[in-house]
């Protein structure tokens, strides 16, 4: 990873601006950081400036991506230049307030029906360079789990948990996953939630879009409205659900029930997998930022696996988890 002053001399010879201010964007759930730019004299042009340390991320995949889904018109960033050896990119900026943002104004209505209706276009993008989701990867996401949040953030409590619940993962595993392989498959971000989704006057942005594939039609919806850092009405969950499958070619809203079903075994494998990575970001990336989100998404968690006979098992772990992690976490903070 470059340092900061390095990339401001490239953005400079990029832009031919002689006078950039700059300003580290939120921390994410990876190795690279942002920066958004703006000129010291024309108050109207502004970039955002990328730092990914080549070794480590997906950088070509990203700019494969963004061409990608900006000749679908889906909108995201154009990129203006790019320094693969060091990792740099710049590119336009697409606002400045996220959603989190959004929900808290009188705008969360229109928001969220702006990412419905573009997560719908998304699904249309078809590319040999998308590549797709499959059993052995979604196999792997939900054991990230057990691995780095009950093995090694817990360490002995964790493990006792772990053997005392083996079969109750299992079945919740392969519930979660059979109902995610079992819908169409289109198009998916992975990531698309409220960080990822910028708003600007009634327009929607896309970023951190470069480890999408072709998976479960469900599971950007699950991302929007299950969100880890963001936990939206059952009844707004309910209300969107609805709008999504009503708009959808793939979806019939006489079938909400069933679907409400695999929405929910989407959102517990994806959330389950945040789980395991927020750990991990802890543990082994030294990146205690998600740390504080890990509870939350805990207790969301218990709420929907109460719900199903095969996350019953899932749901008693969930429920017994509680106290040792809260332990836990009380120490690293």
């Amino acid at each position: 990873m470059g340092d900061e002053s390095t990339l401001l001399n490239w953005c400079t010879q990029v832009t031919g601006d002689s006078n950039l201010k700059s300003q580290p964007l939120a921390v994410e759930a990876s190795h690279r950081r942002f920066f958004r730019l703006r000129s010291g004299t024309d108050p109207n042009r502004r970039w955002v400036a990328m730092d990914s340390p080549p070794e480590l991320e997906h950088n070509l995949q990203f700019l494969t991506l963004a061409e990608v889904f900006g000749a679908a018109d889906i909108p995201v960033p154009k990129i203006i230049d790019k320094n693969i050896e060091l990792g740099f990119i710049l590119m336009t900026d697409l606002g400045e307030l996220d959603f989190t943002h959004a929900y808290a104004s009188t705008d969360s209505t229109i928001a969220l029906q702006t990412a419905v209706d573009t997560l719908i276009q998304l699904q249309t993008v078809t590319s040999p360079h998308i590549p797709a989701y499959d059993e052995a990867r979604l196999n792997m996401e939900f054991d990230l789990f057990e691995e780095w949040l009950l093995r090694q953030l817990l360490g002995s409590a964790g493990a006792a948990l772990a053997r005392n619940h083996t079969a109750s993962l299992a079945t919740a595993k392969a519930a979660c996953i059979t109902a995610m392989l079992m819908q169409p498959q289109v198009c998916v971000h992975r990531d698309y939630h409220c960080r990822n989704l910028l708003y600007n006057r009634d327009r929607i942005g896309i970023v951190d879009f470069q480890d999408a594939l072709i998976g479960p039609g469900l599971y950007d919806l699950a991302s929007l409205l299950r969100d880890c850092y963001y936990q939206h009405e059952e009844h707004t969950v309910d209300h969107w659900l609805h709008y999504f499958l009503s708009r959808s070619p793939h979806y019939d809203t006489a079938e909400l029930a069933a679907t409400k079903s695999a929405f929910d075994h989407t959102a517990i494998q994806r959330q389950v997998k945040a789980l395991g990575i927020f750990a991990r970001l802890h543990l082994r990336d030294n990146k205690n930022s998600h740390l504080r989100w890990i509870l939350p998404v805990v207790r969301r968690l218990i709420t929907t696996t109460a719900i199903y006979d095969d996350t019953q098992g899932l749901h008693r772990l969930l429920y017994e988890l509680q106290q040792p992690l809260e332990d836990a976490l009380a120490a690293y903070s």
